[in-house]
């Protein structure tokens, strides 16, 4: 039976689950909802900011981003900060949702920023559906209208792909009456029809997008209608929580939509000394080598030759330590001297680097924490904003790109059968990087050369198998999506069940909203179900959301902006 919730409990989750603040407290700036949506620019300027909350997600730290890059087993790292060293422990435990973890943001922040925009969206909608004129006579409508739709659309997608279940919240929504909870099959259903929605009217307008609405992207109509095509691919491909459910995904329908949208999407980063929203955490920092990141050993070790990673898996998973490898003719990786040994040997503090990937002499990482989770290996395709200055940020940010969106398609081909199709895609950058080709027939091994090398080897495989086409597909797929937006390597391994026995498959609803509501507070991951082999917990769960639409958006966003920004400049303290 679906759980509904009343207005009441909506007015409690409001000063509780959604604002991130205490509202009792008194602010004369802070406008009424009345005066924030009177006037046509001001309806105009909140319903452009709703991309920032979508642009937070996807490349914020102080949410899920960090720690469940970990738990996809491509990043390591064993600080607390951001709930890493909690949720990449192994083996798994029970996420610890409670509004007394100190990283309880983990739970709550993609929550909150997706019924941040949602509502913004969904305040802008109804004002202009009551007859509100944006430029002489309504000029601006059109395009104010289908950006909002496609912020709804696009945030409500993030929340199906991220929680078990949410709430359906847009600008029909009674308050004044009863609202249940959807699981997340419900939530894409809803998501993906609102992109229908937005990409229509997109279509069948004619304008421009400001440049700082997506920043630096003044689309034309259809251009942005393209791009909202690519988040339906990007949806799709995302939400299943398991290999079964993925093949039965419509993988027609996403192959075809990652071919006619929109196939590079770069975002211009700003100086974040200049107090904008323009930044990306997980370009930054989440392959900042010298603190925050090093590549799991589980992912590095399928382009491993020497045989180390084979015998690192040979032993209890609590003596295992970080450890030298070589990678053959795959030049993304450290190059070796002629004698074979690593790049670095000459200067043990230097690091040996290939176009995308590092070897670092020192291990940064807490051996009482695991050293399983130690690694010498990090990545260094982003270093032009680890290394430039601290906090620099600027320039080109990828937010989704042709490679991702390749990616798919290869992945519906073979899932379709069509197995030459899937290898043709991956083959491009496998033999850019060196590699031969992959096979075109499933049951073949990747090919080894006259030194029995092969890349990559099959994951968790302490026998150094080499991979057979699926192998080779999931290595480009973790190669080409790092960073990009958060979450993919995630929403990756979860569907093809290729994640560490016991995590988490996706986020509950945060405690406090479960608190406010007198629920049972519930979990994933570990002995607590839903995680990778554990039963499928039930789908839905009470929680609290309506509160969205009731936020006075200018002023919260600000002061939630400069709360993240506080916030993020504590937390870069190592915990």
């Amino acid at each position: 039976m679906k759980k509904k919730l009343t207005l009441p409990a909506f007015a409690l989750a409001l000063l509780v689950g959604l604002s991130g603040c205490d509202l009792q407290v008194s602010n004369p700036n802070e406008p009424d909802r009345g005066r924030a949506l009177a006037s046509p620019d001001d309806v105009e300027t909140l319903i452009a900011s709703t991309y920032q909350q979508v642009w937070a997600m996807g490349h914020y730290w102080d949410n899920a981003n960090f720690a469940f890059n970990h738990m996809s087993s491509r990043h390591t790292a064993t600080w607390g900060n951001n709930g890493q060293n909690d949720l990449g422990r192994e083996p798994r435990e029970p996420m610890p949702n409670s509004t007394s973890y100190r990283w309880s943001y983990v739970f709550s922040e993609h929550w909150q920023d997706a019924y941040g925009g949602i509502s913004a969206a969904s305040d802008g909608v109804r004002a202009i559906d009551e007859g509100l004129e944006i430029g002489p006579g309504g000029e601006r409508n059109a395009r104010a209208r289908a950006f909002a739709v496609a912020n709804q659309a696009v945030l409500s997608c993030l929340l199906s792909m991220w929680y078990d279940q949410a709430f359906i919240v847009d600008e029909t929504t009674d308050i004044t009456g009863e609202l249940e909870t959807v699981d997340y099959n419900a939530m894409f259903a809803y998501a993906m029809g609102k992109l229908d929605e937005a990409e229509s009217a997109a279509r069948a307008a004619s304008f421009t997008l400001e440049d700082a609405w997506i920043n630096g992207n003044s689309w034309s109509n259809q251009e942005f209608a393209d791009y909202l095509v690519s988040w339906k691919a990007r949806c799709a491909a995302n939400l299943p929580r398991t290999d079964a459910e993925a093949a039965g995904a419509n993988w027609s329908q996403i192959i075809a939509n990652a071919r006619s949208g929109m196939q590079n999407v770069v975002v211009i980063g700003e100086d974040r000394s200049s107090d904008t929203s323009w930044f990306d955490d997980l370009k930054a920092k989440a392959q900042q080598n010298g603190t925050w990141h090093r590549m799991h050993m589980d992912w590095v070790g399928m382009a491993d030759q020497s045989g180390e990673y084979q015998d690192w898996l040979s032993l209890p998973t609590q003596s295992r330590t970080a450890r030298k490898m070589t990678f053959g003719d795959d030049k993304r990786f450290p190059p070796v001297n002629e004698d074979g040994a690593l790049g670095e040997s000459v200067s043990p503090t230097a690091a040996s680097t290939g176009p995308l990937h590092r070897y670092n002499a020192n291990i940064i990482f807490i051996a009482s924490r695991g050293t399983y989770r130690q690694s010498h290996y990090g990545d260094a395709r982003y270093d032009v904003y680890t290394l430039s200055c601290n906090f620099c940020e600027s320039g080109d940010m990828e937010e989704m790109t042709e490679q991702e969106l390749s990616h798919y398609i290869a992945e519906g081909l073979y899932r379709m059968g069509d197995f030459g199709g899937a290898a043709d895609i991956i083959n491009v950058t496998r033999m850019e990087a060196g590699l031969p080709p992959a096979p075109s027939n499933p049951t073949d091994l990747v090919p080894s050369n006259g030194a029995g090398e092969c890349t990559p080897r099959k994951r968790y495989d302490v026998q150094g198998r080499c991979g057979n086409l699926r192998d080779a597909m999931w290595f480009e797929h973790f190669e080409n999506v790092f960073n990009v937006f958060g979450g993919l390597e995630f929403f990756h391994g979860r569907r093809n069940d290729i994640l560490p026995s016991g995590t988490a498959l996706q986020l509950p609803m945060p405690a406090a909203d479960l608190e406010v509501l007198q629920r049972d507070i519930y979990t994933f991951g570990g002995s607590a179900g839903g995680g990778a082999g554990n039963p499928t917990p039930p789908s839905i769960v009470p929680g609290s959301l309506d509160a969205a639409l009731e936020r006075a958006a200018f002023a919260l966003h600000r002061l939630r902006a400069q709360q993240k920004a506080a916030r993020a400049n504590q937390d870069l303290v190592v915990r």
